[in-house]
């Protein structure tokens, strides 16, 4: 039997949709499953263990800014493409589009399952009302298989390393002499939206007072988007830090933070990938998402956010017009004394 998932979103969705990939693989272990994802997720689902093939597809409709007709004509592609596969079952797991299930009702695919957003959903086979308010975003994927009668009691993330991605790391770090038990921490300066994002002040005053406090290691991460804000962070800052921002894959970095005692990052898909990878996870979270949805999870992922009567406000940049700003409401202090709480709990080595 053919299976195909359409994962269509970012790092982070993909990521909280762990859990539904392998609880459909225990359920069909000898089908073969099929994952439809954006070019910057592929390298997680080419990993991943549970699906058979990865097809990488751009779905222009969640990208700002694009015409009427590039967002109709790129649905219109990806339904031509499933159209012309011979799909027994198929679950879409976004909800937050009206496009994503009129793609997936005129998939051509046997069993079409998705969320009830209307009229557009017409053409499901299984139109899946929402979860309860609040719900997590892995349950809320795991609910949409429940409801086709796929059940799952392991809600954990994993992420799928190989040794050669922590020495390309390796390889891709400068040179230098290791202390014997230092702390080694990696900070994530990226975040996928400015109203996600913590101050360049802020990181560049809690890297200085972290390796003033503690003389840990500072690895700063990021992508290639990042390279302009880590500058402000760099510029001026007084304190031995390595710049690793735009040389390392997702996987590489997965690799690389599973050698640190501290994870520390906004709410971003990296964020979501350390605490996959197991490592103690401190994370910054705006108040433009609903924490209790979006949050990352594990046993050693801690949380610090804010709850302002705007939130959640879902902008792309915070739309008040009184200079206040929910991120710089965690103050470096409140940061620092979570980092020095986390390291003195983790073991070095």
């Amino acid at each position: 039997m053919e299976i195909v998932l359409l994962r269509l979103d970012r790092i982070g969705d993909f990521i909280l949709g762990i859990p539904s990939y392998r609880a459909l693989r225990q359920a069909y272990p000898k089908d073969h499953i099929s994952v439809v994802v954006p070019s910057f997720v592929a390298e997680l689902a080419e990993a991943c263990p549970y699906f058979d093939e990865v097809y990488v597809f751009e779905a222009l409709w969640l990208f700002p800014g694009q015409s009427f007709t590039r967002r109709w004509g790129s649905a219109w592609k990806l339904i031509s493409f499933l159209r012309s596969k011979k799909i027994e079952l198929l679950f879409d797991f976004r909800y937050q589009s009206r496009l994503d299930p009129l793609v997936a009702g005129l998939s051509g695919a046997k069993n079409r399952v998705g969320y009830d957003l209307g009229w557009v959903s017409r053409f499901l086979t299984l139109k899946v009302l929402q979860p309860e308010k609040g719900s997590h975003q892995i349950v809320r994927n795991l609910h949409l298989l429940r409801e086709f009668g796929v059940t799952a009691v392991d809600e954990s993330l994993e992420l799928w390393t190989h040794p050669k991605n922590l020495k390309t790391a390796q390889n891709r770090t400068p040179a230098q002499e290791l202390l014997p038990n230092v702390s080694r921490i990696a900070v994530h300066v990226g975040a996928a939206a400015p109203s996600k994002r913590w101050g360049a002040e802020s990181f560049a005053t809690l890297l200085y007072e972290i390796h003033a406090q503690t003389q840990a290691e500072l690895y700063l991460l990021g992508g290639e988007q990042d390279m302009a804000f880590v500058h402000e962070v760099l510029d001026g800052l007084r304190c031995p830090v390595v710049n690793l921002v735009g040389k390392f894959s997702l996987l590489e970095i997965g690799a690389f933070t599973r050698d640190c005692q501290l994870f520390i990052g906004c709410d971003s898909g990296t964020t979501h990938l350390a605490a996959a990878a197991g490592v103690p996870v401190l994370c910054l979270f705006s108040a433009a998402n609903e924490v209790e949805v979006w949050k990352p999870v594990g046993p050693k992922v801690k949380v610090l956010t804010r709850h302002p009567e705007c939130s959640p406000c879902r902008s792309h940049e915070c739309i008040r017009t009184d200079g206040y700003f929910c991120m710089d409401e965690i103050k470096v202090e409140d940061v620092l004394e979570e980092v020095k709480t986390i390291l003195a709990s983790v073991p070095l080595g």
